[in-house]
């Protein structure tokens, strides 16, 4: 069997679970919530997972336990070009700097 091209990526999340309030209910529940990246603080954390978890009825309170993820994620190539945006052509700031490299040398 032939080897499939594959387009693959490792990302790194936290997972999370925040307690939260159900202010109509009046209890407390906690959410398992997944964001993408790392955050260097439970503030930075909040205000990340807050427009994820809240609601008029549930509200976020605390983050209770928190755990960085990695996982590998991959697709193979014809997925890619079928589901991908496609994205205009990347610049660089070197492109000058070379091209004035070329000139002195040509001189």
């Amino acid at each position: 069997m032939a080897r499939i091209p594959m387009i693959t990526r490792t990302l790194t999340a936290t997972v999370c679970e925040v307690l939260c309030c159900d202010v109509e209910a009046g209890d407390t529940i906690v959410e398992k919530v997944s964001v993408p990246r790392t955050f260097k603080t439970d503030e930075a954390l909040m205000k990340a997972l807050r427009p994820l978890v809240e609601t008029e009825q549930i509200k976020p309170v605390h983050i209770i336990s928190k755990t960085v993820t990695e996982t590998l994620y991959g697709m193979t190539e014809a997925e890619f070009m079928e589901k991908a945006t496609v994205l205009p052509p990347r610049t660089t700031a070197e492109a000058p700097a070379t091209e004035a490299k070329a000139d002195k040398k040509r001189k």
